[in-house]
């Protein structure tokens, strides 16, 4: 089926109407106009999509899977979805259009394709964390293309994920502290211990602005869900010393340098060697050669169950905690059991012991 330039007529109330018109749906856009009547197709509209098509190669059939890969990624779906969530997802979008690109949609209607699905996944067995992306992103693309009445049925939903998300259970306890710290530079030190106080995220982690931080708690709409997601964190006793050491390791730093080479405290809590904020690969990486080195097997994630039982000690409930990390309360109580509850009785039993032995 051909597909012909695509105009989209946008009207905002008190701004004249804005048109665009794009080579074919999901295609690049090759004309826009403000007021009037909806374009004609000129000689020149033309021209420049001929000079898109030849660009992207061969022109996109309309009822291929590269088509809906196309739609999807000019779709309002699309661009809701956090930067760090495209950048991410790209890759994979990639990936499909290189294995299913020339496939007929009608082909993806057909249940055995979910056999080619599960061939495709696992590829990526050996990293099941990939493995889940490459079905997630997948499902995604298929479900916009249901909704959007080009395919019958989404066979990719339901599929068994392979990497065991769930691990809220697990902390980081004072080995790993002991086993990391002599083999990550101070900045990434300081990035560990906020994560360990704070149980945010790697990519809100790095950019907690500083205006974010209160007498008593983090709070801060942060990059998830473009602004939408707003968190409330207390501040523990914790927190507060990993804050006023950073800003004590750059008043000092300033000082020793040549009045023209000091720089302000940057906007963020964490930054790297040069006083720029990290960016979340930044850190990732440098994060990741210290873990390599130090042998430890807990994560940067991991850190959010040691907040948790930071939250435990400072008397927080577990509805309260749960409610901070987004967790369900089952998953906080197991933390409780597992760590705090059973220190609290080896610190009980050796005080009794203690006392005996006087």
């Amino acid at each position: 089926m051909a597909q012909g330039p695509h105009i989209v007529t946008k009207r905002k109330p008190g701004r004249p109407v804005r048109y665009y018109v794009y080579a074919w749906r999901g295609g690049p856009l090759v004309h826009k106009q403000e007021g009037g009547q909806r374009p004609k197709i000129t000689g020149e509209i033309i021209d420049a999509i001929g000079a898109a098509r030849q660009k992207h190669g061969a022109f996109v059939a309309a009822e291929t899977m590269k088509a809906l890969v196309v739609g999807y990624r000019a779709s309002p779906e699309w661009k809701k979805l956090a930067d760090t969530t495209q950048s991410g997802w790209r890759p994979w979008l990639d990936r499909i259009e290189a294995k299913f690109g020339k496939a007929r949609l009608a082909v993806f209607n057909d249940r055995r394709i979910r056999g080619d699905i599960l061939e495709w996944r696992d590829q990526w067995a050996d990293r099941p964390r990939s493995a889940d992306m490459a079905i997630q992103v997948l499902s995604r693309v298929l479900s916009w293309g249901v909704d959007r009445g080009r395919l019958e049925k989404n066979h990719a939903s339901g599929i068994e994920q392979l990497y065991d998300v769930n691990r809220s259970a697990i902390i980081w306890e004072a080995t790993d502290f002991k086993a990391f710290n002599p083999q990550a530079s101070v900045e990434v030190q300081e990035a560990v211990e906020l994560a360990a106080c704070t149980g945010l995220r790697r990519g809100d982690l790095v950019k907690l602005p500083w205006d974010a931080i209160g007498e008593h708690a983090i709070i801060w709409h942060t990059g998830k869900s473009r602004g939408r997601t707003r968190i409330v964190i207390p501040l523990l006793p914790e927190t507060r010393a990993v804050l006023d050491r950073i800003k004590a390791r750059h008043a000092e730093d300033m000082e020793s340098r040549r009045p023209s080479r000091r720089k302000p405290l940057p906007e963020t809590a964490l930054s790297n060697s040069s006083w720029r904020p990290w960016t979340p690969k930044g850190f990732g990486s440098r994060f990741n050669d210290a873990k390599q080195a130090s042998g430890i097997k807990v994560n940067l994630h991991d850190l959010r169950g040691t907040f948790a039982t930071r939250c435990m000690i400072a008397g927080l409930t577990d509805q309260e905690i749960a409610d901070i990390l987004g967790w369900d309360t089952k998953d906080v109580a197991s933390i409780r059991v597992r760590y705090v509850d059973q220190a609290r009785v080896v610190v009980a039993l050796a005080d009794r012991i203690s006392r005996g032995t006087k």
